[in-house]
């Protein structure tokens, strides 16, 4: 008797190891540095986490570099679900393509968890712009001179305005900004034609009728700006450029665990509460499975590669 109850515990021991992840806390690193959108998401993320799991959910902010800081840490940490990273599009997408050399490789150290969110981003004009529609800015680029501005060369930014420029056929002087800022009030100021923005950054001037957006780059119209169309409405079909944020972890990390962990992700991500704060920082919740994240960056870093290349872009 005493033989057979011992067998019996040996055997469940190895499900109640399973069973007992966290018991202890999770860390997850970021690049974003704290007080932004991302960040912000991601602590009111980790702190239901917390809850969910009865463990503390820490956030590490470990900005600068494009993100290679940060990746870099994540890929060296062990590969047992305790540290994972919240990764936003450009360092595996971008950022391989335009340093020349990593200290890690992005498709072979990391494991994709979840497809956290999609942030779409804005066309943006003065409100006594001439241009009133997408269409407007279209035929107007190629009968006079205009100006776009936003992030610095090399952002996800200016990529998926070079993406649009060249799906459009628009001709326009890319101005790089250091900020949303300074690109707004460069558009106020009447030295810029158009701007390319977050929804996040831009609301309250648009909300307060100093800014007008034209266009949205998300498949269908955002919730937080109803009233804007977006690119495919606009004549673009099919095409919906929109960045992401992702959760991994090192590459390595068992199974069970990466599916617990993108089950509780996905589950607060479909809480009304969660989708409507997400909406205000201008992010569109996802929750996908992580194969559908795995395709997501291969498709993107097909797209990416080859526009880089073109564009002769190199990071710093």
């Amino acid at each position: 008797m005493f033989k057979q109850t011992a067998l019996a515990l040996a055997l469940l021991m190895p499900l109640a190891a399973a069973a007992a992840y966290p018991d202890k806390p999770v860390k997850i690193i970021v690049s974003n540095p704290p007080g932004g959108p991302v960040d912000v998401m991601l602590r009111v993320l980790a702190s239901k986490l917390g809850a969910a799991w009865g463990q503390p959910v820490v956030v590490e902010n470990r900005p600068g570099a494009s993100g290679i800081i940060s990746t870099g840490a994540l890929v060296k940490s062990a590969p047992d679900g305790y540290t994972l990273g919240m990764v936003v599009a450009s360092s595996v997408t971008i950022v391989p393509f335009a340093v020349d050399s990593l200290p890690f490789d992005p498709q072979k150290d990391l494991q994709p968890i979840s497809l956290v969110a999609r942030t779409p981003f804005i066309f943006i004009v003065p409100k006594d712009s001439p241009l009133k529609t997408w269409e407007d800015f279209v035929r107007e680029s190629k009968a006079r001179n205009l100006s776009v501005g936003s992030f610095s060369i090399g952002t996800a930014f200016h990529l998926v305005w070079e993406q649009t420029a060249r799906r459009a056929g628009i001709k326009a002087l890319y101005v790089p900004s250091s900020s949303s800022g300074k690109t707004q009030n460069d558009l106020i100021g009447g030295q810029l034609d158009v701007g390319l923005d977050a929804p996040s950054s831009s609301k309250g001037l648009i909300d307060s009728g100093r800014l007008r957006a034209v266009a949205i780059t998300s498949p269908e119209r955002f919730g937080g700006l109803p009233g804007t169309p977006t690119l495919e409405e606009s004549g673009l079909k099919g095409y919906a450029p929109q960045p992401w944020i992702g959760l991994m972890a090192p590459a390595g990390t068992p199974a069970d665990r990466v599916a617990l962990i993108q089950k509780s992700v996905s589950d607060i991500l479909k809480e009304p509460a969660m989708k409507a704060q997400m909406e205000t920082l201008g992010m569109i919740p996802i929750g996908s499975s992580p194969a559908e994240l795995a395709a997501t960056i291969e498709a993107d870093r097909a797209d990416m590669e080859p526009l880089i290349k073109e564009l002769g872009i190199k990071l710093q």
